[in-house]
């Protein structure tokens, strides 16, 4: 096997790979006898069908399955023979012509840069300080998650803080408006999630008490078809409960855990504390590959790029379960979405671009034992076995995706270590 390599550009390589003769005919063979065996031709008893009439009858199919068996048997040993390593899936195009028998792969490759200065760069974050008001404020939010939701007494209405159960349809023009309207809707007032006039209409009701709220939709409002346009609810309120929040006391103190409410105290300032120092961490590093970035053209490559967009896209339209949306509109969002993920998919490339090459440079690497530590982290704060955590990552050979993390997260560490970090006063 003859491989040569040809720079394309700064991100693509094209790999020739040219075979023997015998090497051909060896791999054209093996797929003759499988064929031989399993071939089913009137007047030919199985496994004596004759090669010329196996050859007149599969020709198509033995030439594709050639071509495929050809790139699999060699297309490894070829890569490797070139150092080429490809950041998406080659594109092959076989060369078939006399006296010369192979393909070639046109491959991305990650650009060879010129690193900018990355050691001693110079940031400005927060200073980390945890305050007494941090701390009431978590105990608040603790407060508030182990409210009880108690169903409203007598003939109370319904006030800001309480959580109410609705039935609503919207109309517009006098018509029921499609897809508007719900039987149990929960609600909590106050909580400023819905139009502030649909939530101010809703405060001052009863049990049992129907209400009309009329709503003129803004012009910057996300959906477009009713953007302007006034629609009338008619809405049912169905339960009332206040939620009653527990004292803070010792007893609060230790349902979570600690001996009493001083020491929650103690161990909520801690724990805020952490987690000012991971943000820290995070503003650091995101700030330094902000710096590096603007220092540094970087060429990505097209297909990895748009592989990557696509990847996000596909992410997005399944969380917004877009499953029923008309073929003209889903074209419309596809657009739309490539638009907005376009820039941070690049800057992403570019980033694991620039990581990579440090971490080559300085020789960090990842071995079995950190990916396996990292699989234990995982199990412990996903509450699962770590056998149920490896045969996941088994499975859906994402090894080498979690490899690459933690290459990232000691690469970034490193560029921590080592730059200049001032705090803010």
């Amino acid at each position: 096997m003859n491989v040569d390599v040809e720079s394309l550009d700064k991100v693509r390589k094209k790999v020739q790979v040219l075979l023997p003769e015998e090497q051909l005919l060896e791999l054209r063979e093996s797929i003759y006898e499988e064929l031989r065996k399993k071939a089913k031709i009137k007047g030919f008893r199985p496994g004596k069908v004759p090669k010329s009439i196996i050859t007149t009858y599969y020709k198509d199919y033995i030439e594709e399955e050639l071509q495929t068996r050809i790139v699999q048997s060699t297309m490894g040993e070829a890569l490797t023979t070139a150092n080429v390593e490809p950041v998406s899936e080659p594109i092959v195009n076989f060369i078939e012509e006399e006296g010369r028998h192979g393909y070639e792969l046109e491959c991305e490759v990650i650009p060879d840069i010129e690193l900018p200065h990355y050691k001693g760069v110079e940031v400005e974050v927060e200073a980390i300080n945890v305050t007494d008001e941090d701390v009431e404020k978590r105990i608040d939010g603790l407060q508030h998650m182990h409210a009880e939701m108690i169903a409203r007494e007598g003939d109370a209405v319904t006030q800001k803080g309480d959580f109410i159960i609705i039935k609503y349809q919207g109309y517009m023009n006098g018509k029921p408006a499609k897809g508007v309207g719900a039987e149990f809707y929960p609600v909590e007032l106050g909580s400023t999630t819905l139009m502030p006039e649909f939530e101010e209409g809703l405060i001052g009701l009863r049990v049992g008490e129907e209400k009309e709220i009329e709503i003129t939709f803004p012009e910057d409002y996300p959906d477009k078809e009713i953007a302007t346009k006034t629609m009338q609810f008619q809405v049912l309120v169905k339960e009332v409960k206040e939620k009653r929040l527990p004292e803070i006391n010792d007893e609060f103190a230790k349902d979570l855990n600690f001996e009493n409410i001083e020491a929650m105290k103690i161990g909520l300032r801690e724990e805020l504390k952490k987690e000012k120092e991971t943000a820290q961490k995070r503003e650091i590093s995101q700030k330094i590959m902000e710096i590096l970035l603007e220092s540094i053209e970087i060429p990505v490559p097209k297909r990895l790029l748009d592989r990557r967009i696509q990847g996000m896209i596909e992410d997005a339209k399944s969380r917004f379960k877009t499953d029923n949306i008309p073929k003209e509109e889903e074209v419309n969002l596809d657009t739309n979405l490539r638009r907005d993920f376009e820039p941070r998919a690049k800057e992403r490339i570019k980033g694991e671009i620039i990581i990579k090459k440090i971490a080559d440079v300085e020789s960090i690497t990842v071995n079995d034992d950190e990916i396996h530590e990292k699989m234990k982290k995982m199990a412990e704060e996903t509450r699962r076995s770590y056998e149920e955590i490896e045969k996941f990552y088994r499975e859906y050979n994402m090894v080498e995706s979690l490899r690459a993390n933690i290459l990232e997260e000691k690469t970034l560490a490193f560029l921590r270590e080592n730059a200049v970090v001032k705090e803010k006063q």
